[in-house]
């Protein structure tokens, strides 16, 4: 029996914009190259519509809330798609949820590193997808120990962001003559330990008096923050930005001390821009950084480590201009469409009968 041909209905179901929604956008951009018709289905207040907007073949549904109780967003997709691709957790519920009603095989990408609980349901969604895939090595091995099932690796790509030059040059202009190490992410310390870059800076405060270290992003733990950096006007918290990229392009070191990651095209955005990367070595980011050629490698909440390499990356330019060029070679290896051809496998052998899920 031949099988049917290929469409794809990616469900999103995230009430924002972030990078996994940019992961998804740029997957069914590549998919529209390759000819692939795709439905979206999202929340009815979601953003990802507008960043797929003039994409050829592709159609949005729209749905209210997160479980979609009436069936509408279920009922208007129907059979009409071959593959459902689940990009988040809600979206898992509500494709296996079709899988029941229609059929329809599903694909999981999971980017958590530690997506469930081994419960009943959890397991029922997991083992009756289609394929699973974990965007890292970690996540890879955590969901084959808990479902005992194969499970694909597929890392996130680069995101391609343009940064604004002009924008870029009048922000280095404000810190002339600085040493600017920046910090991206939502002020939550349990999660992205900036009071780790906080105490490297405390470390330096002789040794590099020239630093200064940014931080962008807001959450709740600011007032705390802010109360461990007193008496240090060399950090300063600037709060949510949406030109994110213009922010990482100015920066000479992005520092990323994180205790938990799931997702690294942050450090990919920022290796396209030249910037050097120091992160801890923890979930997917060994998958992208490799200690000492493309950037370094920490223990979570080792201040004195992470100032040993800012002021490395300060004194030693041979070492930096290295770290640089190694870390653009990376970026050539997580492209968009490498990404969605690793799909488009996946999706054609599931059709074909040649998917072995075990």
């Amino acid at each position: 029996m031949a099988s049917r041909p290929l469409s794809v209905a990616h469900i999103s179901l995230a009430r924002g914009y972030k990078g996994n929604e940019r992961q998804t956008e740029l997957l069914i951009k590549e998919l529209a190259n390759l000819g692939v018709p795709q439905t979206l289905v999202c929340r009815d207040d979601s953003p990802l519509p507008m960043h797929v907007d003039g994409v050829k073949q592709l159609r949005i549904i729209r749905i209210s809330g997160l479980t979609d109780p009436s069936l509408i967003g279920h009922l208007r997709v129907g059979s009409s798609c071959s593959i459902l691709h689940a990009h988040e957790a809600h979206a898992i519920k509500w494709c296996f949820v079709h899988y029941l009603i229609f059929g329809t095989p599903y694909v999981i990408t999971e980017r958590k590193p530690d997506p469930a609980r081994k419960g009943f349901f959890d397991g029922a969604r997991y083992n009756s997808a289609a394929a699973v895939v974990g965007i890292s090595r970690t996540i890879k091995t955590n969901l084959e120990a808990k479902f005992k099932r194969k499970i694909e690796c597929i890392g996130d790509c680069s995101s391609h962001f343009k940064c604004n030059p002009d924008v870029v040059q009048h922000y280095r202009k404000a810190l002339k003559n600085r040493f600017v190490v920046g910090q991206v992410g939502a002020l939550i310390n349990r999660e992205n330990s900036q009071a780790t870059l906080i105490d490297a800076a405390k470390l330096l405060k002789q040794k590099l008096p020239e630093l200064v270290i940014v931080f962008v992003g807001a959450g709740d733990d600011m007032g705390l923050l802010k109360m461990h950096a007193e008496g240090m006007p060399n950090v300063k918290f600037i709060g949510f930005k949406r030109n994110i990229i213009d922010y990482i392009a100015s920066f000479d070191v992005l520092a990323y001390p994180v205790n938990k990651e799931g997702v690294g095209s942050i450090l990919l955005d920022t290796m396209e821009q030249g910037v050097p990367i120091i992160a801890s070595a923890v979930d997917s980011i060994p998958d992208v950084i490799k200690n000492g050629v493309n950037g370094f490698l920490i223990k979570p909440g080792d201040a004195r480590a992470l100032a040993h390499y800012i002021l490395h990356l300060k004194k030693d330019r041979a070492t930096r201009n290295a770290i640089v060029n190694n870390a653009y070679a990376e970026v050539e290896n997580h492209g968009s469409a490498a990404m969605a051809a690793s799909y488009y496998r996946i999706y054609t052998a599931i059709l074909n009968g040649a998917y072995n899920k075990k």
